[in-house]
């Protein structure tokens, strides 16, 4: 147990609260635990079973994530509010910048649009990291332009194109299985050729913080499409050095089109063999009040990594989930 490492963590967390409450955000606190979570295909969330005193029992879920709790909010009537707390996430790795149980930062702002969340996000990271990056200000990349820079690929030729997204990746040197989806080979590219470059200089001495934004609307669940190009989706990640910091939107208010993102989401989790439930209605019926609105979740680990110039999360953690087990 690194006291050092601890206490800056614990700091971190005290100048992210600084940073929202003199922006007259407010601090909202949302349950851990619901009977229905986020639809994620690729997330899992942890299950549990949950008695009442009458007798009554039923299965609940601790969140991977604030999102619906923070949107049904919004859609009742708050403008800019901001939760800070764990989540959970199961089957994911238990080393490196993974943990079961992390630290999470979302937060949410009606009357905003995509590039003000860019902005305030990279406002917020150099109020946490103070004199860490000279570069300003961070790079801004569409993965259109990613994919043309660091994979030599125009992705507007391949969307929707099966054919010939599993024709190019082949010439990668990608494995490509019969039963790769166009979005499994995206990911692929994107993993091999990409990622890894995003958030340093070209010989990797420096970090280079990129946002990454304009992902294929199949990449981006909850997030609006571009009005200039529906085949995209206005959502918006940050890279430096190694690590992903945060995942944003510019956020879907349409319940009709959310609705279907939902059944497309259960569809993939029926076919990847995973649990399925219900759609939040609740959530679908809080959209329309939601309007114009960015919202973006942050690791606060992740975050203090950088600062502690540690590659492993459990550096920052009194117990890591390795060292729960008995």
């Amino acid at each position: 147990m690194k006291k050092d490492l601890i206490t800056l963590r614990s700091q971190t967390v005290k100048k992210i609260r600084q940073f929202f409450d003199e922006r007259e955000y407010l601090e909202v606190h949302t349950p851990r635990l619901l009977s229905l979570p986020g639809q994620e295909p690729y997330l899992d969330p942890l299950w549990t079973i949950a008695h009442r005193p009458d007798g009554w029992t039923g299965e609940m879920a601790l969140i991977t994530s604030p999102e619906y709790t923070l949107k049904k909010m919004l859609g009742s009537g708050f403008d800019k509010i901001y939760d800070l707390g764990p989540c959970f996430r199961d089957h994911e790795p238990w080393d490196g910048s993974h943990d079961i149980e992390f630290l999470m930062l979302e937060w949410y702002r009606k009357h905003s649009s995509l590039s003000d969340l860019i902005n305030e996000t990279e406002e917020l990271v150099r109020f946490v990291i103070q004199d860490e990056f000279t570069i300003k200000p961070f790079r801004r990349l569409t993965v259109e332009e990613a994919f043309r820079l660091y994979a030599k690929l125009e992705l507007n030729e391949l969307i929707g194109d099966d054919k010939a997204m599993k024709a190019k990746a082949k010439e990668l040197g990608q494995t490509v299985g019969t039963t790769d989806t166009w979005d499994d080979l995206f990911h692929k590219i994107f993993l091999s050729l990409i990622e890894h470059r995003l958030g340093w200089n070209e010989d990797k001495t420096v970090y280079q913080p990129t946002f990454l934004y304009r992902y294929p609307a199949s990449q981006a669940a909850l997030a609006k499409r571009d009005p200039n190009d529906e085949r995209y989706a206005l959502r918006v990640e940050l890279y430096i050095g190694d690590l992903e910091l945060c995942n944003g939107f510019e956020e879907l208010s349409d319940p009709i089109e959310q609705r279907t993102r939902f059944e497309e989401e259960i569809a993939l989790r029926k076919t990847l063999g995973k649990k399925t439930w219900a759609i939040d209605e609740s959530l679908l019926a809080a959209l329309p009040q939601i309007g114009e609105c960015a919202g973006n979740a942050l690791g606060v680990d992740r975050l203090a990594m950088l600062q502690a110039k540690t590659p492993n999360i459990g550096d920052l953690m009194p117990l890591p989930i390795k060292k729960r087990l008995h």
